[in-house]
């Protein structure tokens, strides 16, 4: 059972979730309020032939957090994989100009909401002897260099992604559990209809990445020929320099 967090919008989530149910993972679907797209990816996933749950959620909230794993676990089956895909508001301002309240939302969004999820997850995880947590980061976002057009609050938050990553995977390795962040790019949306074709092994127009690009990382980093991969942060650049 894979969970996938911001799985219904048009970028790297769903494209995710897309995946992994075509390779065989029933999954949960979580989004925030956005009913009939969530709708959408449900029948999608369906189509797939695979068991699905839809449940609106802020994974930055604790309540809703432990809701959404017990949900699973009582409708479907315990959560095996978590893909923590939703993510901050981009933002660019100068730090004199971020509002407080916006700057503590985004650190919540990347960082608080990683922390919740592996810690609703880890236990179940260590007692079934297997468990995949994968959290999507940001290209360089340790060393942030893209200038002024860029804000100062989201990369830190995906840093935070990656250093969670870091720490975490070796203390769960034994348990037979990785921990993995990939670090796309820039990776523009795509309709629905053009990511169930990418899906399927079809070709989108690129210039850089697209979300199936993440997502293949993502499924390899779930399957059993990556079983030994753990603390990883995987760049997945797209048109920008390594």
């Amino acid at each position: 059972m894979a969970l996938v967090t911001g799985a219904t919008g048009g970028g790297i989530g769903r494209s995710i979730a897309l995946t992994l149910a075509r390779e065989g993972a029933d999954i949960v679907v979580n989004y925030r309020e956005k009913h009939e797209r969530a709708a959408a990816v449900v029948a999608a996933v369906e189509s797939m032939g695979r068991r699905v749950l839809p449940f609106a959620a802020d994974v930055s909230d604790p309540l809703s957090v432990e809701s959404m794993f017990e949900a699973a676990a009582a409708r479907l089956a315990a959560v095996d994989i978590v893909v923590n895909s939703a993510g901050g508001a981009w933002k660019p301002q100068d730090i004199t100009e971020i509002e407080p309240s916006h700057f503590r939302a985004v650190l919540a969004d990347e960082v608080e909401a990683t922390f919740l999820l592996m810690r609703a997850a880890l236990p179940g995880m260590r007692a079934r002897g297997w468990g995949r947590i994968i959290s999507i980061g940001g290209y360089m976002a340790d060393s942030w260099r893209f200038g002024s057009e860029a804000p100062l609050d989201y990369p830190l938050g995906k840093a935070g992604r990656h250093w969670l990553t870091r720490t975490l995977a070796p203390r769960e390795l034994p348990h037979g559990i990785t921990i993995n962040a990939i670090a796309p790019g820039p990776t523009p949306y795509v309709s629905l209809e053009d990511a169930l074709a990418a899906v399927g092994g079809g070709r989108l127009p690129r210039e850089g990445n697209t979300p199936q690009d993440v997502a293949d990382v993502a499924a390899f980093l779930c399957s059993d020929a990556a079983a030994r991969v753990s603390g990883a942060v995987i760049p997945v650049p797209g048109a920008r320099p390594l």
